[in-house]
């Protein structure tokens, strides 16, 4: 059994230390440490040793580009997108969607950058997270609009289609956003394992046409890619906890069967309201039951430490998570 947690909002080595020894004591075989833009510019030798830290406490170090151009998940803002307006999404309305495009070259390019950079702090594994187009509904979002339609999508689905560009979402909008988000991942995937790691991709729990990797079957195709998985968050996406976290368990391990390879669900333990804490620990029962051997927790100490996502109760919440973990090790 593998077990893991994601690791975020502190750069400081003497309390990383001591958030490490604790992970570690907990049964954790691995940790996420995002590595956003500010990390990539201001924080690369810390990230460096931080990752040194970990895989010292034995520790295996996943490596996450969290909030990165916006495309993927995560509480972080973008320097690329500030200094990159005309490689941005546009939306429906005429305004820009403060994210970058996933086709735009000059993103491409970046991305690369960051690759590098992320391979340089010696992680073994990249994790690709919850990468997307533009999602209504998320921060920075409008009601009713929708996206991309910056040129470059406009000129490739034009190409690709024979069709013009529409000017409401169609089906032929949701198949081509498919396409360009497996042949950015496929992309990336493949320039991270000619750095000699591993590829972890993690894509939302959805099955909207409109979210570009909904096709879990397509997106556990990618070349090079060796560990594959979803985020349930039941209590986010407002679903029953048995149907949403073992339904997309055991389609994610027939997936993985099929592919040959690591299956990976995510347990949340962030936002959960003050009375439900048990729920974690139910859902981890329901992972493991599925055969999935990949665990990991959002986030360190329940997310104790960033107010927006903190839960009802964070210590109750992060001595369930302990509970679970016991309990899976046992299993």
């Amino acid at each position: 059994m593998k077990l893991g947690c994601s690791y975020f909002g502190n750069r400081i080595l003497k309390h990383v230390r001591k958030d490490m020894e604790e992970l570690r004591d907990m049964g954790c075989t691995f940790v996420v440490h995002t590595y956003n833009e500010n990390d990539m510019m201001f924080y690369h030798q810390n990230m460096c040793e931080m990752v040194a830290m970990t895989q010292e406490l034995g520790m295996e170090v996943y490596i996450d580009p969290w909030g990165v151009g916006k495309v993927f998940g995560g509480e972080s803002y973008s320097n690329f997108v500030m200094q990159n307006h005309d490689a941005c999404q546009m939306v429906s309305d005429g305004r820009a969607a403060g994210a970058a495009c996933p086709n735009h070259p000059r993103f491409r390019e970046f991305m690369r950058e960051w690759t590098d950079q992320a391979a340089a702090t010696g992680a073994e594994t990249f994790f690709w997270d919850e990468p997307h187009f533009y999602v209504v509904g998320w921060v920075g979002t409008r009601p009713d609009t929708w996206g991309c339609l910056c040129e470059t999508c406009r000129k490739l689905f034009t190409e690709r289609t024979g069709l013009p560009f529409p000017t409401e979402r169609t089906p032929e909008l949701n198949k081509f956003q498919e396409d360009c988000i497996f042949e950015f991942l496929s992309e990336m995937i493949a320039y991270g394992h000619s750095k000699g790691r591993k590829n972890a991709l993690c894509v939302l729990p959805s099955k909207d046409p409109e979210h570009s990797t909904a096709n879990f079957g397509r997106m556990a195709s990618i070349p090079h890619l060796d560990i594959f998985g979803t985020d349930p968050y039941w209590v986010s996406f407002k679903k029953d906890l048995e149907e949403f976290v073992g339904g997309n368990s055991r389609e994610v391990m027939q997936l993985c069967e099929k592919h040959n390879l690591e299956a990976q669900i995510w347990i949340q333990n962030f936002h959960v309201p003050a009375g439900r804490e048990q729920e974690i620990v139910t859902a981890t029962d329901l992972i493991v039951s599925s055969g999935v051997k990949n665990i990991a927790v959002w986030g360190f100490d329940g997310c104790k430490h960033i107010s927006w996502i903190r839960p009802g109760n964070p210590d109750l919440a992060w001595a369930k998570t302990k509970e679970a973990y016991a309990r899976a090790l046992k299993a």
